[in-house]
């Protein structure tokens, strides 16, 4: 579907003769069928600050930061004792008029107080968070906790979701055992990652991830770094096979940038493998290297929206950019020299949503919290 959006800024179109050695390149990558099954996990410290996903609809444990602490194999979300919980991971969630402790099988606990601060047993604490929480757990359960601050029974409301599937061992301030069907969630979230213990806020700027560190234990906190960006491959790709569609002209230099387009279309797993750690590319840049000689970067001073950008090779001009936004649509650099002063080629092609539930909300202000985020990514690589 097309897109209406406008480019901000013109450039010219200089940069296409580079793109035929890059085809080169990508067609020599192993054919995507090939690279199915291929994971790259991140390397070993420094950190990586850039990792790839190609799931539909990633869990904690996609974001290349453990597993969670939850089971490998899942079972069914069921009743525990009492008035608790168990996700098909494994994680106990017990509900008390204190607060609700969370269990996880690394032995891992949590506990999120009546008072809205989240605790380890090792003593950290992250908030508060006064009206509730939502917990995104390594299994994809979803534990949505209701505080109010003013009654005297704190803990209001817990529901635990995992899938279509929604239980509710506490209501109305005390023990119930209810089935319901899940609905949505208008508070703060916390992605429950590493052992359980590693809490980050996740804010989606289109299919951009951006993770935030909210909470670690002492002797966890070399292994838990502070930020991290979580790239969609599987809309970033789609959007490129949809847009070949859209640009059939006869012009030559338009034919050239399309021909580049389906390479990159045709060996997208080769080119962004699930699992992939990115390695900085330049230090005082947001730019990331990619297998087959491509780079990936981060415009945070795109007005009005970021833009992730990416490069055949060092090329000063990117192929194809990506606006950062719920609405997000991919966009072909202007490959036309009778057209120097634009910066597209054509009204763009709206990507398919991505992490819908987790796209930056304005009355959050969680806009600027992700760019806060990415700023910090500014400094010189490590």
């Amino acid at each position: 579907m097309a897109c209406s959006q406008e480019p901000a800024r013109a450039d010219s179109a200089d940069a296409m003769g580079s793109l035929l050695p890059f085809v080169t390149m990508l067609l020599c990558l192993v054919p995507a069928a090939a690279q199915a099954d291929t994971r790259l996990r991140p390397p070993a410290p420094p950190l990586p600050e850039v990792v790839l996903t190609d799931a539909e609809a990633p869990t904690a444990a996609d974001y290349g930061l453990g597993d969670g602490g939850v089971n490998r194999v899942p079972g069914d979300l069921q009743f525990g004792d009492g008035d608790a919980v168990r996700t098909p991971g494994g994680v106990l969630v017990e509900c008390r008029a204190v607060g609700v402790k969370l269990t996880f099988p690394s032995r891992r606990e949590l506990l999120v107080a009546a008072d809205g601060f989240v605790h380890l047993r090792s003593q950290e604490g992250a908030g508060p968070f006064p009206s509730g929480i939502e917990l995104r757990l390594g299994d994809g359960a979803l534990v949505r906790i209701t505080l109010a601050p003013s009654s005297r029974q704190r803990v209001q409301e817990v529901v635990v979701v995992a899938g279509e599937q929604a239980l509710q061992p506490w209501r109305n301030g005390g023990p119930a055992s209810l089935t319901r069907r899940p609905d949505g969630w208008a508070g703060p979230r916390l992605a429950c990652c590493g052992d359980g213990g590693d809490l980050y806020r996740p804010i989606a700027l289109g299919p951009l991830l951006v993770l935030d560190r909210a909470l670690v234990a002492a002797d966890r906190a070399e292994l838990a770094p502070r930020e991290r960006l979580v790239v969609l491959t599987a809309p970033l790709l789609r959007s490129l096979t949809v847009m070949q569609r859209q640009h059939r002209e006869a012009n030559a230099e338009v034919r050239r940038a399309m021909t580049a387009v389906a390479a990159v279309a045709d060996r997208g797993r080769a080119l962004f493998p699930a699992g992939a750690a990115l390695a900085r590319a330049e230090a005082d840049r947001l730019r990331w290297l990619l297998p087959g000689g491509a780079e990936l970067e981060l415009d945070l001073d795109a007005d009005p929206t970021p833009r992730l950008q990416l490069f055949a090779g060092s090329a000063a001009r990117p192929m194809i950019e990506w606006t950062l936004r719920a609405d997000a649509a991919a966009f072909l650099a202007n490959p036309r020299s009778d057209q120097p002063d634009k910066r597209w080629h054509g009204n763009g092609t709206r990507l398919d949503p991505a992490q819908p539930d987790l796209q930056a909300r304005q009355q959050l202000f969680e806009f600027g919290h992700a760019r806060q985020v990415i700023e910090r990514l500014r400094r010189p690589a490590r």
